[in-house]
């Protein structure tokens, strides 16, 4: 063979072999790109999950919907707690009040997801629960105390459960009877659909429902809401009412606080005495919902009610938080 055919097969061999050579580079980095990409795509999902995640599902409700009804003692708060679920995991929530026993009634037929009440169900509501093939869940989500007011003219620091049921059944009609002036007392209770205006004619009214046949006098004035009686006291003289206390606050200076005496101490209602129940006047507030129909929306929005940020916002409208 000659010298420059050898040459010539030398030439072409080193070329393959260059070329090879950069073949396998390039294949080396490409799997290097597609590695580090893949890599990079997973930590990204990884972040978009966590940033979702503030101890509840982390899942967002974009499309879902979610409807609560009832208690107006609740309204303030659950609207809180819808603002800010929205704010962090997206959906549509609708509040609506009508009273406890409104919200009941319409978790009953269906037309409400959840039913916000400040009193708990009644043995009737759960046989008819029942009877429509619905599994009632109660949620314990915050404490109230139920405060007596005055109005400004009327300087009587303390009433007995005795005394208050009396006013309210109409066997003590003047304030001379209880240390106060000679004037007429005009009562302002909640009106027949109101879980408040229910649990303060059991608890007081009917003293622990021992004397069931104990009612509101024909004379008392029936009202729908808290502010109601906030603005029937605050606005006019010798009234008496009753309100939670996360409506003490919008009250302002425009009423007198009234402590309560069960036994021989009376006692002012406060977060503290209420959250230790020396306060006479403590309850439960509810919402419930059908285990059978709780949605995904709806279970997620029970679990942040029930979490340290839901129950701080029940504390900053003025309730006791269960946790």
């Amino acid at each position: 063979m000659s010298q420059i055919k050898k040459n010539i097969i030398s030439i072409i061999i080193i070329s393959l072999a260059i070329i090879m050579a950069m073949s396998l580079f390039a294949g080396c980095s490409t799997a290097a790109s597609a590695e580090t990409t893949s890599s990079e795509s997973a930590q990204s999902q990884e972040q978009n999950e966590t940033s979702t995640d503030n101890g509840q599902s982390g899942k967002k409700f974009n499309e879902e919907t979610l409807t609560l009804t009832g208690s107006t003692t609740l309204l303030e708060v659950a609207q809180m707690w819808a603002e800010s679920f929205m704010d962090t995991y997206g959906g549509k929530i609708t509040v609506n009040g009508g009273g406890s026993g409104e919200g009941i009634a319409s978790l009953l037929n269906g037309t409400t997801d959840l039913a916000n009440a400040s009193r708990a169900m009644k043995e009737d509501e759960f046989a008819a629960a029942e009877a429509n093939g619905q599994e009632i869940k109660e949620y314990i989500v915050l404490f109230d105390g139920i405060c007596v007011i005055t109005s400004k003219n009327i300087d009587v620091k303390e009433l007995s459960i005795e005394q208050l049921s009396d006013i309210f059944t109409g066997k003590i009609t003047n304030w001379s009877e209880v240390g106060g002036p000679e004037a007429d007392i005009v009562a302002a209770a909640r009106d027949t659909n109101s879980g408040t205006g229910e649990y303060f004619l059991e608890r007081v009214v009917q003293k622990n429902k021992t004397e069931k046949d104990n009612d509101y006098s024909d004379m008392c004035l029936r009202l729908q809401s808290n502010s109601d009686v906030v603005n029937q006291v605050a606005g006019n003289e010798n009234t008496i009412g009753y309100i939670g206390i996360g409506f003490l606050e919008s009250a302002g200076e425009n009423i007198n606080l009234v402590a309560v005496k069960d036994d021989a101490t009376a006692v002012l209602p406060s977060i503290e005495t209420v959250a230790d129940k020396s306060y006479p006047i403590a309850r439960d507030l509810y919402i419930y919902g059908n285990s059978v129909t709780m949605t995904g929306i709806a279970n997620a929005f029970m679990e942040f009610v029930l979490s340290a940020d839901g129950q701080a916002l029940g504390q900053k409208a003025g309730f006791v938080g269960v946790k």
